[in-house]
């Protein structure tokens, strides 16, 4: 009876989210129903099992029911109750032929429940639940764009992206209705990368079916279709029957029955980016009948384009970037990523692996020193080599670090540790064949070879057998006499050997002249950075290290040449120079020719190919990213200017290659850095690099770097002694009073030489204002202030304005945008306008005015002392009088040059003033921006007729305004005037003009 309730427990279970489920342990721990130890690493069988033993099964189903309400989980509660335990069995009613489908179950369990590893003994396997570690999977489709936009907005780092996305979804959660929309998914799509674990969810799936702990009331029969075997199958013709029937265990299958119920049925395609022969060129030679006899790639695309069985569910496997070859064919398909192994799962995969708890914990330690292999380990594939490599090195006493440089030399020790001395010479004697079989399958985009494949490279039945004791190649379950590298990144590996092997010019002139060279595959990088040449280009840089290059003609006889040295060093500053230099810095990306670059480990050749380099823009999303820029950057000989956005949390490692940046390379000097968080004793590196003399530094940005208290006290110390800095941008960042008075302190000392402070949106006190203002009185060298956007009280205007007064005070630029300045605090700037004698540009856009403070500023610009030469009011609210008082005012000043109305509405009164300022002598404006505005027509063309003739105005900016076909008709009239300045005008009107007398005018229409 127990076995009973067990049973009915799991599918309940399957509903919940892996929070959830974390969440129920809780909660049964928390009401001491079960001991914390027994539940923490138990998955929802475990915990059904462990209910119904230590409680009995009444009592197990009641302690369910009530946690599951106390989580507010009414609809499982509500689901749960109308099942009766004493009468209802645990798994549903099965139809007339569930005696065969349980003999089909018991088939599918037995050819499914061993796995062996790449790597192992004849005979050695083991249970595949028991090595199967659990996978992160986010229930939809991330394209690029989409991803990039979701971590610049929410600044996640990569672990926050992996584990707490809020979208991560279960396996038996597939086919569960969309939570936006009700529908119900009948094709699913399992993707992500190579070695990321798709196969073997796949097979996951179909296991716990066939065992009974997953859709037992969803599907009566899943059946496993393997795209490298359908391509064996190529045109033969059958019915689809014949082709799901290979596995049944009886002599025939029951099929009329079995497809009686189509909307039963569960059909799992693993690896479409296999397939051989196109599925999208049969959109009219479909097949709806599954007892019809048609050629294979017809009877696929039937099913996958729900021409067949439309109402079965399909769930397809694919690598990500053979995606957007089926999409097409798919019917509203839910997208689910393979997002890899967790980093507790990681540990949990090396504990497995080891067979021994303390053992895989030790290993996994090794990889803490390593940011780039711990991170690249969320893939499983990588996973396992590190592991194999990692237990070889044990096995052989060596030093298990030496594995775990870079990818290319981790797949050299893999494969040097295949080879032993007694078989050495067979194996470099037989090798061409070997990498010249895997570089002819890259480019055909080949995975698996026939016998006839392998003759044509000399490649004998020898060979093969001792390439499969080796474990580089493996027999193709499905087909005989058909194999494949046990990976395709073996094949791309093998690939690359390729062209290191020549007669005469190595890697130059390629041995198997139908295989095309080294510059056509550099080429092939170029264009298509997400095909099969890839990683191929990735092992070539590889080659390159000192040590992987011993180990190759050590034990494969493998040399690379200078030509293909110089090729590879000739591409790569081509591809820097395309890369690193682009012009928007939206990217999430670090450039992809750091990954080859830190592949070499060589810093002299590097330092070669970022010869030229000054402009470094980058985007880090994952902490191995992090660390592969960071080599790049500090092998860079002459930058510049270096921007990079953090979207994780950085390494040690990395900031100590960036902190040595900062004071060791001399020819920096602009350095952005914008982050989620820095680690404390990370920066405490960089901000000592400041203070160093040797460091050049002029512009630093640290914007949105939420670094703490301390941190700031570091930097503005460092202030004091670096007397090259002359632009800090604090954007976006909180300031505690202590901070604050440490700035305060930097700017009053003689050494600090900072022109231009921005401390944007910092969310600055009263006292931290009136400690940073009261500072300004005594600094000397600070030009241009950026306070936008924090709130005044009129005891820090106070002291600004006094600031402004003072002699000393050298500030000619000042931001106070968004400000929410009072009327007090406006009239008292106004005021200090007359007394400021280097103040030329203001900014009090999106702030509010009252009459009465706009006659203090009007009263300020006719004012002889006022040296203001720019004002901004863009988005203020300014009544029509203000306007009015404002535009009256332009007559009077003989500073004002520039002047921005933007997004301020104007009447028609308003616009007369303006027209009649423009066209007094007296007015100075030469630049004038009037964005969004909403004029009337006729108001318009007055005015774009009186800035045509303006005597001064040199450039006019009109943009997001009517003017018709009227705005256009009169500038033809108004540019033929011989006397007007303008330079630049930009309108809202489509096509453009050009006076032909004046050749340096521009007309920008937007």
């Amino acid at each position: 009876m127990s076995e009973t309730v067990r049973c009915r427990l799991v599918p309940h279970l399957e509903h919940l989210t892996a929070e959830e489920l974390e969440k129920f342990k809780l909660y049964l721990v928390d009401y001491r129903y079960l001991p914390r130890g027994r539940l923490e690493e138990a998955d929802l069988t475990k915990v059904a099992d462990l209910l119904v033993s230590s409680l009995g099964e009444q009592k197990a189903w009641e302690v369910a029911l009530s946690m599951w309400e106390k989580m507010g989980l009414r609809e499982l509660c509500e689901r749960a109750r109308k099942e009766d335990v004493g009468s209802v069995p645990a798994l549903p009613v099965l139809p007339p032929s569930s005696d065969e489908r349980n003999k089909y179950q018991e088939r599918m369990r037995k050819k499914f429940q061993l796995m062996r590893d790449r790597n192992s003994r004849p005979g050695e396997q083991e249970l595949f639940q028991h090595r199967f570690t659990q996978l992160l999977l986010l229930g939809e489709y991330r394209y690029k764009e989409q991803k990039q936009r979701e971590l610049l907005v929410r600044g996640l780092e990569h672990a926050l992206v992996m584990e707490k996305q809020g979208r991560l979804i279960e396996v038996s959660a597939l086919f569960d209705p969309d939570q936006n929309t009700g529908t119900q998914p009948h094709t699913v799509v399992l993707q992500g990368a190579s070695g990321i674990g798709k196969t073997t969810l796949a097979i996951k799936v179909m296991l716990d079916w066939a065992e009974g702990k997953l859709y037992q009331n969803k599907f009566d029969y899943v059946f496993y279709l393997i795209c490298r075997e359908l391509n064996q199958l190529g045109e033969r013709e059958m019915s689809f029957a014949d082709l799901i029937a290979n596995d049944w265990p009886g002599p025939q299958a029951p099929m009329a029955k079995i497809m009686s119920q189509p909307e039963r049925l569960l059909f799992i395609i693993d690896g479409l980016d296999e397939l051989k022969f196109p599925c999208n060129e049969h959109r009219y030679d479909l097949c709806k009948d599954w007892k019809q006899p048609r050629p294979v790639p017809i009877l696929l695309s039937s099913l996958l384009r729900k021409t067949m069985l439309p109402e079965a569910s399909l769930l397809l496997t694919t690598r990500l970037t053979a995606l957007g070859k089926f999409s097409p064919l798919l019917e509203n398909p839910r997208h689910v990523e393979i997002l890899g192994f967790s980093l507790k799962h990681r540990k949990e995969y090396f504990c497995k692996f080891f067979r021994n708890e303390d053992l895989g914990e030790k290993a996994f330690s090794l990889l803490k020193g390593n940011d780039t292999l711990l991170t690249m380990c969320s893939v499983p594939l990588m996973n396992w080599i590190v592991c194999t490599c990692l237990k070889q090195q044990r096995e052989r006493g060596q030093d298990p670090i030496r594995a775990l440089k870079s990818t290319t030399a981790l797949y050299m020790c893999y494969l040097s540790n295949l080879i032993t001395p007694d078989d050495k010479d067979f194996i470099l004697q037989h090798l061409r064949g070997l990498c010249e079989l895997a570089a002819e399958g890259i480019w055909g985009k080949k995975l698996l070879f026939e016998g006839e494949d392998l003759r044509r490279h000399n490649v004998e039945a020898a060979d093969v057998s001792a390439f499969l004791d080796m474990n580089i190649f493996q027999k193709d379950s499905g087909c005989e006499n058909c194999y494949s590298f046990i990976h395709l990144s073996f094949q791309e590996f093998f690939a690359a050997m390729f062209y290191l092997m020549s007669r005469d010019e190595v890697g130059v002139k390629s041995p198997d002249s139908s295989i095309p060279n080294v510059k056509k595959l550099l080429e092939e990088c170029s264009q298509h950075d997400d095909g099969f040449v890839v990683l191929v280009v990735h092992f070539l840089f590889g080659f390159l290290n000192a040590e992987t290059a011993k180990e190759l003609e050590n034990n494969f006889r493998c040399r690379i040449s200078p030509e293909v040295k110089l090729q590879l060093l000739q591409w790569v500053e081509g591809e820097t120079k395309r890369d690193f230099e682009y012009t928007w810095f939206f990217s999430s990306e670090v450039p992809k020719v750091c990954s080859y670059l830190y592949e070499t480990q060589d810093a002299e050749f590097v330092k070669q190919a970022l010869a030229n380099i000054q402009d470094i823009r980058v985007g880090i999303e994952h902490c191995y990213d992090a660390v592969r820029a960071a080599f790049c950057i500090k092998q860079c000989p002459r930058p510049q200017r270096l921007s990079i956005l953090f979207l994780c949390t950085l390494p040690a490692g990395v900031w100590q290659d960036l902190s040595s940046v900062v004071h060791k390379n001399q020819n920096l000097k602009e350095l952005e850095l914008s982050c989620i968080r820095f680690a404390d004793s990370c920066m405490e590196d960089f901000f000592e690099g400041l203070r160093n003399p040797n460091c050049k530094l002029e512009k630093l940005s640290l914007s949105s770097c939420n670094l703490p208290p301390a941190c700031w006290h570091n930097l503005f110390s460092a202030l004091s002694s670096n007397k090259s800095l002359k632009d800090l941008d604090l954007r976006l960042n909180s300031f505690e009073e202590g901070a604050m008075k440490c700035l305060g302190k930097a700017l009053e000392n003689q050494n600090c030489k900072l022109e231009k402070l921005s401390l944007e949106c910092c969310h600055l006190t009263h006292t931290c204002l009136q400690k940073l203002c009261s500072a300004l009185n005594s600094n000397e060298t600070l030009k241009d202030l950026d306070l936008s956007q924090n709130s005044f009280e009129e005891g820090a205007m106070k002291l600004l304005c006094k600031a402004l007064e003072n002699q000393n005070c050298k500030l000619e630029k000042l931001r106070l945008a968004c400000c929410c300045l009072t009327q007090t605090c406006l009239q008292n700037l106004f005021s200090a306008l007359n007394r400021s004698e280097s103040l030329k540009d203001l900014d009090l856009s999106e702030n509010s005015f009252q009459e009465g403070t706009m006659k203090f500023l009007c009263k300020a610009l006719e004012n002889q002392n006022c040296k203001l030469e720019k004002l901004s009011f863009a988005r203020c609210y300014l009544t029509q009088t203000c306007l009015q008082n404002l535009l009256s005012a332009l007559s009077s000043s003989e500073s004002l040059k520039d002047l921005d109305l933007s997004e301020i509405s104007f009447e028609e009164g308003a616009v007369k003033l303006l027209c009649k300022a423009l066209e007094n002598q007296n007015c100075k404006l030469e630049k004038l921006r009037l964005h969004y505005c909403e004029f009337m027509r006729d108001s318009f063309l007055d005015l774009l007729n009186v800035i045509c003739s303006s005597e001064n105005l040199k450039n006019s900016d009109l943009r997001y305004n009517y003017s018709g076909d009227e705005g256009m008709k009169v500038l033809p009239v108004v540019l033929e005037k011989q006397n007007h300045k303008l330079q630049t005008l930009i309108l809202p009107q489509h096509g453009f003009l050009l006076d032909s007398k004046r050749s340096s005018f521009i007309l920008i229409s937007i």
